[in-house]
């Protein structure tokens, strides 16, 4: 399966009214409702909670995640109903009476208390668009056809942890009908996203939001994690970490070094510490530093495949310069 690029997100004005889906991804989706129904059988008769998914959204969230395009920190994980579905869902989520419905959603973001962090209500379906992104990929057209469709679908930002399909109420009401709110599937089909549900129906997730103080905000800008932390302080960790991936950008690799040197020191993400310490000591021509370093990168991560990448791109180089030749290979990138 082709790895999934991400383009701009082209929602803007757009109409959010369903489009007809065609008949290629149609086949997908009772697909995807068919792998989704089956799995949830499975769980339920192996009452297993290792197995079974809807298991995974009885933890509260532990961890918030902030988005400094946006000023807002979400909750890094979901949260459903914490007992155990009576039904195979029909059409895929957490399963029939295992989800939350909008008031029981609404309700438990108010009174979430996260690292002492209160205040934290469902969000807007615009705030829900903000944090999206449109994905191009591949899907199977079929179980029994091995025809490989192209395929545009609607995910999460990196920042938040899902797993298989979630619906996630908002708190935006449908003007034609108030009983009805706007919930949003992750992944979702493009040409049928978002859409409206009765809110009394209980099959939905809260992922709860709220706006991030000045200093908080400060904090997360410096910092630009994309991934959840517990606290202020993870966060601020991680603050030398991208000072050292920007002075890389820049060509400035001794100061790079420098502020992976201090994040390794507060433990912000030592293996990505050590590899940008090795790939700035290669940029210098250092090449023993360079392998040292990445070594301890692998040593850490031992699936860090871009660790390895250029731990291979430092010892060609190595061999290179003690014949005096350059080695071919590109230098690596940090985004």
């Amino acid at each position: 399966m082709a790895k999934p690029t991400k383009t701009n997100r082209p929602f803007g004005n757009e109409s959010r009214q369903a489009v007809k889906v065609p008949n290629r991804e149609k086949g997908l989706s009772a697909l995807k409702s068919y792998l989704c129904a089956a799995l949830a059988l499975l769980c339920f008769i192996m009452s297993s909670t290792q197995c079974c998914r809807a298991q995974e959204w009885t933890k509260d969230p532990t961890t918030w995640w902030p988005d400094p395009s946006t000023g807002l920190m979400w909750t890094g994980q979901m949260h459903a109903s914490p007992y155990p579905a009576s039904k195979v869902p029909g059409n895929g989520t957490v399963g029939v009476n295992n989800g939350l419905n909008w008031q029981q959603a609404n309700d438990y973001c108010n009174s979430l208390q996260i690292a002492g962090f209160t205040g934290w209500r469902l969000p807007t379906l615009n705030e829900v668009e903000a944090i999206t992104e449109i994905r191009e990929t591949t899907h199977w057209l079929s179980a029994m056809d091995h025809e490989l469709v192209p395929y545009k679908e609607v995910g999460l930002k990196d920042g938040i942890d899902i797993s298989l399909l979630v619906w996630i109420w908002t708190s935006t009401l449908s003007q034609p009908d108030p009983q009805k709110a706007w919930i949003v599937s992750i992944p979702g089909d493009l040409k049928n996203w978002p859409f409206t549900r009765d809110r009394t129906e209980k099959n939905g997730e809260a992922l709860c939001v709220r706006s991030m103080e000045p200093d908080l905000l400060a904090a997360a800008t410096a910092a630009q994690v994309n991934h959840p932390v517990p606290d202020i302080q993870t966060l601020q960790t991680f603050v030398p970490l991208n000072k050292a991936r920007m002075a890389y950008q820049a060509g400035n690799y001794q100061e790079s070094i420098a502020q992976a040197q201090i994040a390794i020191s507060l433990r912000a993400s030592p293996a990505i510490a050590y590899w940008g310490i090795g790939i700035s000591y290669g940029r210098l021509g250092q090449w023993d530093q360079a392998i040292s370093n990445l070594e301890s990168a692998v040593k850490i991560d031992k699936g860090y495949d871009e660790a390895k990448d250029s731990l291979q791109w430092a010892k060609a180089n190595q061999k290179a310069a003690k014949h005096g030749k350059t080695a071919k290979d590109k230098p690596p990138v940090w985004k």
